[in-house]
């Protein structure tokens, strides 16, 4: 049977491995700082924006690994805008054709009001999300655009 065996270095776990009958193996891993490695703990289910995150400690004896829950993982947020950003390049074929058919008189070959709706959310979604990476600069999730509060465009 083999026996894991690790050390940190410079906060980063370093793994080797050794028969467990290799007593000369082993004394030379443990004269070099290693350590007997328990990766016995379960990693634990994240959800949509968290991320599971090994933690190791020194117990002196051995090395631990422990799991830990990261809220609003920054890669898993960023993955998502990014996401929500290809939706939104995917249908802007939709609003030129809309916007070329309404400059030609023809009706439009889409629901340009459910389409403006959809895309309206994605935007939305996204600057929600943007917050999650930067709590410090509080931005407004709905701004309402001049042509809907009355104001005008110049």
């Amino acid at each position: 049977m083999t026996t894991l065996y690790a050390k940190l270095e410079n906060g980063v776990l370093v793994t080797t491995c050794a028969p467990e009958e290799d007593a000369d193996l082993i004394a030379q891993l443990l004269s070099d700082g290693f350590k007997p490695y328990d990766e016995s703990a379960s990693q634990p289910q994240a959800e949509e924006f968290q991320a599971a995150v090994p933690v190791y400690h020194d117990t002196g004896e051995r090395i631990v690994l422990e799991w830990t829950v990261e809220e609003n993982s920054p890669e898993k947020v960023e993955a998502e805008i990014e996401r929500l950003k290809a939706e939104l390049t995917a249908t802007d074929y939709q609003v030129i054709k809309s916007y070329e058919y309404a400059l030609a008189g023809v009706p439009a070959a889409y629901d340009i009001e459910e389409l403006h709706t959809s895309r309206e959310q994605q935007r939305i979604r996204i600057r929600e999300l943007e917050t999650l990476l930067s709590p410090e600069e509080p931005v407004d999730p709905a701004p309402t655009p001049p042509w809907h509060s009355g104001g005008t465009v110049d």
